[in-house]
């Protein structure tokens, strides 16, 4: 199978999301200890710092709006969510005018050469959600805008609008849009179904997944905590003859890819990492 992402940026994708966060930790804690006089140690418990930062954003403390993408993109990876529905839940009939072959064509068209009508983020930060949000609306999803451009950070709103451009701090378009981790949280509650499984799991049962998702439907790389580092865009099947198995391919940005292996790729990480896979509306 043609794969025409590179191995080396490939990591640095991985690496790049876990140092980002590391920073991002770091940056906050600097400031609460020295604008609030909360002593660091107790700041270092994700759970506290999570307290911590909701209660400014109830506040509304005018430290929101200094880091304000920074405090949403850190909620977004560790705020704790209710239990989904386990994957063989259907839910019939949600999101029934996906079109996944307007989806699938948007995906052969604009994989390698990008869309200008789009910012793009391929040199800061990855590109990868951003895409895959145009696959999605081009299939025919709706935007979701409460009407109030300060929500541009609120997972419950995703949308690009008109002369957005790739700025932090943009209202024209949402965190949910453009960052892994917050198209996470919007997407969990509006997909039809959601499979997540681990590694592990995926490699051994890979015809049965190649099953439960379809083309058109985005897929997360996770870690082992469940935050996502990469996210992609289901684009096709195919039998992979060595290894005896069917695998789904993938199409992305920043590794810009439409042939990329789903098997292979996993075979590279730990096997307690884990796929998301949002399964947009129920079958074809």
């Amino acid at each position: 199978m043609q794969n025409t992402e590179g191995p080396n940026i490939e990591k640095q994708i991985h690496d790049s999301v876990l140092l980002d966060g590391a920073q991002r930790k770091e940056k906050l804690i600097k400031h609460i200890t020295k604008n609030f006089s909360i002593p660091e140690e107790q700041l270092l418990n994700d759970k506290s710092l999570v307290e911590i930062l909701m209660q400014l954003q109830r506040d509304n403390n005018p430290m929101i709006y200094q880091y304000n993408e920074d405090i949403w993109r850190y909620l977004a990876d560790h705020m704790e969510v209710e239990e989904q529905e386990t994957p063989d839940h259907r839910a019939v009939g949600k999101n029934s005018s996906y079109n996944r072959l307007k989806a699938k064509t948007y995906i052969d068209t604009y994989w390698k050469n990008y869309n200008p009508a789009y910012p793009t983020f391929h040199g800061g930060g990855g590109d990868c959600a951003n895409f895959v949000s145009q696959v999605i609306y081009a299939g025919g999803m709706p935007w979701v805008d409460d009407g109030n451009p300060n929500h541009y950070t609120w997972f419950t709103n995703w949308y690009c609008k008109p002369g957005a451009s790739n700025k932090d701090g943009d209202k024209r378009i949402t965190l949910s849009w453009k960052v892994a981790a917050s198209f996470k949280r919007h997407w969990e509650k509006r997909a039809a179904k959601q499979v997540v499984i681990t590694y592990k799991d995926a490699i051994d049962n890979m015809k049965d997944l190649s099953k439960q998702v379809y083309v058109g439907d985005p897929v997360q790389f996770c870690y082992a905590n469940g935050t996502p580092y990469h996210t992609l865009i289901v684009t096709g099947y195919a039998w992979d003859k060595a290894a005896g198995i069917s695998d789904i391919v993938l199409a992305s940005h920043t590794i810009d890819s439409n042939r990329r292996s789903l098997y292979h790729t996993m075979l590279k990480y730990p096997k307690d990492y884990h796929l998301r896979f949002y399964v947009i509306k129920e079958g074809m």
